[in-house]
């Protein structure tokens, strides 16, 4: 008896359905790339609990028919590849006829349409697969498209369902990839009840980045325009100087088309070259134009990447296009204004013309920065499990009084003074006692090594070499810095928040979703000791900051910097509070490379030694190793 056996076309399609459709942003990206290809110029998403409950797309197009509007959920109905040679020449966005059946399997699904030659239009209702209703009905011209419960029919889907929060940024990450290479269409994005944009069509597309990224952002942009080889680049640059921490912020398109591939991603580096930093990302928009045959989109089942014919010629031109257009508007760039008077164009106040204004007379002060206490060689090293005796520490001794001898111990000696601000990082923060268990807590995990005794020298700005009785520890500063600041951000939260209230209150200009994910979790940020309050659809105002951050570093970037690897690390286990938490830390941790003078050093290695875990950082990495005196004869040959 034969063993294989045909698959049903309901089985077909589940299985169709879990390629195409992996979570509620896929649908929305596959009703809306309908919608574009039907020649709509104004669409309408709505969304209800991040589209597990709701996902309707309303659009202007040219509609469909009675018997178009039963023929497309079924597989393989297309109105877009009729032979074999349209395959080489694909210039929709869909192509392959999958994307209605298999949302129709897993779904509710309703549809209404009609044509401008049709008097009455046609509604079709779906439930899982099975066809329930098709009727004539009233309607504009175009297509209404709603989803209900989406996977009700696939429980094991559904629970791998992030939440809310990260599925909306999703869903809004795949509208503004459709709509930023298409200004003449007029998108609107209502979410649960709340417009989350409307976003009118131009001729231009400068307005649409403006509204979705902001005026900050977009004013740091420089057009680009170049041609070779058949392959035409335009779009925008950022300045040298303005970069992020990921590459998510590079969007790309071929032919209208949002897509990654490695080819484009190299000729912007090329195109950069030296005036991008190291582990940093400039943000840039292009547009690339190139015959349908140059170009193979048949390759992912999401359609994300693609492949080209002559991959060495497409980078080319890429990093050609950025180049030019980095050499030639920085010639262009006027000199900057003089007049102390004149607002900048970033829209922020000087503090010099608002103290002016209030007749406030003042003088900068000494840039020198105290150092801090050395580092006391015989304070005992912070072990895992809880200290003995607590009230030996340093900072449990009762202070002396003014009568002291001369030259006091070195905990209380006259502090020195350098010109190193980037030992500001650690001013004015005492150590803050922490309870050994909390729920942030981390487990013990114990150090293979002994704990540094003192700070020997620095490597590359980035590695603290201390002496220890086994050997050379390294200590990555910027590790180091990050469970500081964890740690005190936690305890900050625990205790009731320490907030600083700023002078000015800031305004902050983000991309739509940073500037979403930001209000939508203002409680958690609230709770850490960040206050904001929404200003626009992605102008929000920082009132005030965590007092255990430290004041050198720029909110500007900062912030930013933080939301991004929110975003990156959305797929993350740990519990929400304490990812922003760790995420705040290392935005404001000390950075690879930050120039530190010996006593901040010192502070570092001693307030380090105070945390419950002082040997990992937030992520898990190791703040120190350890290169024993065995390891280091042996290299010498005294072994």
């Amino acid at each position: 008896m034969s063993r294989i056996k045909i698959m049903s076309e309901h089985l077909s399609n589940r299985i169709a359905a879990g390629e195409v459709i992996e979570r509620p942003a896929s649908v929305v990206k596959e009703l809306v790339e309908n919608a574009i290809d039907a020649g709509a110029r104004r669409i309408r998403i709505e969304i209800e609990r991040a589209g597990s409950r709701l996902i309707s797309v309303t659009d202007d197009g040219c509609g469909m028919d009675s018997d178009d509007a039963l023929l497309c959920i079924e597989p393989h109905g297309t109105s877009k590849l009729l032979s074999e040679q349209d395959i080489d020449n694909i210039v929709t966005l869909g192509f392959r006829g999958e994307a209605l059946p298999s949302i129709a399997s897993i779904s509710r699904f309703e549809l209404t349409t009609r044509t401008a030659e049709q008097l009455e239009g046609t509604r079709v209702v779906v439930e899982g697969g099975r066809l329930i209703e098709a009727a004539p009905c009233g309607g504009a011209v175009g297509t209404t498209i709603r989803i209900r419960d989406l996977f009700f029919n696939t429980p094991a889907r559904r629970k791998f369902l992030k939440a809310d929060a990260t599925e909306a940024h999703h869903i809004e990450e795949a509208v503004l990839a459709l709509a930023i290479p298409r200004p003449e269409v007029a998108f609107e994005l209502v979410m649960d009840g709340r417009c989350s944009f409307r976003s009118p069509a131009s001729e231009k597309p400068e307005p649409r980045l403006r509204e979705f990224f902001g005026r900050v952002y977009a004013d740091a942009l420089w057009p680009v325009s170049h041609q070779e080889s058949g392959i035409r680049v335009t779009g925008y640059i950022a300045s040298p100087g303005f970069t992020r921490n990921s590459r998510r912020e590079q969007r790309t398109f071929v032919n209208g088309r949002a897509v990654e591939s490695p080819a484009i991603f190299r000729g912007i580096r090329e195109g950069y070259a030296t005036l991008a930093e190291s582990g940093r990302f400039p943000p840039v928009i292009l547009f690339l134009e190139m015959s349908p045959q140059e170009v193979d989109v048949n390759v992912h089942p999401a359609k994300r990447e693609v492949r080209f014919k002559r991959e060495y010629a497409v980078g080319r031109a890429v990093a050609a296009a950025v180049g030019n257009a980095l050499r030639r508007t920085r010639e262009a760039q006027p000199a900057p204004r003089t007049d102390e008077k004149s607002l900048p164009l970033s829209g922020q106040v000087p503090l010099k013309l608002v103290l002016d204004a209030a007749s406030v007379r003042y003088e900068p002060g000494n840039s020198e920065q105290p150092s801090l206490p050395t580092f006391r060689e015989e304070r005992p090293r912070i072990a895992p499990e809880p200290a003995s005796e607590p009230e030996s520490t340093p900072e449990q001794k009762p202070e002396q009084k003014p009568e002291c001898p001369p030259t006091p111990p070195p905990e209380q000696a006259a502090p020195k003074t350098t010109t190193d601000s980037s030992a500001s990082f650690l001013t004015d923060t005492p150590a803050v006692e922490i309870p050994v268990r909390s729920k942030f807590d981390y487990p013990d995990i114990p150090f293979n090594g002994e704990w540094p005794t003192r700070i020997i020298g620095v490597l590359d700005d980035t590695y603290l070499l201390a002496a220890g009785k086994s050997g050379l520890i390294l200590i990555d500063q910027h590790a180091a810095h990050e469970r500081v600041m964890f740690e005190r951000l936690l305890d900050s939260a625990r205790r009731g928040v320490a907030a600083q209230t700023l002078l000015l209150p800031q305004t902050l200009e983000l991309p739509h979703s940073m500037a979403a994910l930001l209000l939508r979790n203002r409680k958690i940020f609230e709770a850490i000791g960040f206050d904001v309050e929404p200003l626009g659809s992605n102008t929000v105002m920082l009132n005030s900051v965590p007092a255990a951050l430290p004041e050198h570093r720029d909110l500007t970037s900062m912030i930013p910097d933080m939301l991004q690897e929110l975003i990156e690390n959305a797929e993350h286990k740990l519990p929400v509070e304490l990812e922003y938490v760790a995420r705040a830390a290392c935005r404001a941790a000390v950075k690879a490379h930050d120039v530190l003078p010996l006593p901040a050093a010192e502070e570092l290695l001693r307030q380090l030694g105070e945390c419950r875990q002082g040997t990992l950082c937030p992520h898990g990495r190791p703040t120190m190793i350890t290169i024993t005196l065995r390891e280091i004869e042996k290299r010498f040959s005294r072994r």
